[in-house]
């Protein structure tokens, strides 16, 4: 079912035990900590989950993320796109107790009085998944910073007098 609206609140239980799915869009600019760190905070993110129950007794969904995120080029500082593609798979528990016993092919989310704020678990998913460090194509930036990100510039110019030569020459007399 895609909905144009996604629930702020959800309950996993409930979910799970009808076998459900949640699917639909939600802006970008409704991660506040994730917009901190973009270049734009324009775009959607597409979320779709299929919740049930599994044969141990536990709330689980499966599903994926997609979006195209703006992040900032570390060489020229200005944005470049990134796309995201994140399959999830999640075990929804009580306490940091119970997430110790959850197999490790999930992630632990644990729920609040029974529920899940849908835009805080989406968007720990999303700053996870984003690049640590990300660059235009060096076609792609300003030359200026392509010039003075340049490893060549780094190496030292071999016309350039040691300024220690003097002392070697004092301790040669």
């Amino acid at each position: 079912m895609l909905n144009d609206t996604l629930p702020k609140y959800f309950d996993p239980r409930k979910y799970a035990s009808h076998e459900s799915a949640l699917e639909g869009y939600m802006p970008l600019n409704k991660f506040k900590e994730l917009c901190a760190i973009l270049a734009s905070d324009e775009g959607n993110v597409f979320i779709h989950l299929d919740f049930r129950v599994d044969e141990d007794r536990r709330y689980i969904a499966t599903g994926s993320l997609t979006a195209q995120v703006q992040v900032v080029c570390q060489r020229c500082m200005g944005a470049v796109s990134h796309d995201l593609a994140l399959d999830l798979s999640l075990a929804f528990v009580y306490d940091e107790d119970h997430a110790k016993n959850i197999p490790d092919n999930y992630d632990s989310v644990v729920m609040i009085d029974g529920d899940v704020i849908l835009v805080d678990m989406v968007e720990q998913e999303i700053i996870l998944a984003l690049p640590i460090v990300a660059y235009h194509e060096e076609s792609g930036c300003n030359p200026t910073a392509v010039k003075y990100a340049s490893s060549t510039d780094d190496a030292p110019d071999d016309e350039k007098p040691n300024p220690f030569s003097i002392l070697a020459q004092l301790k040669a007399k």
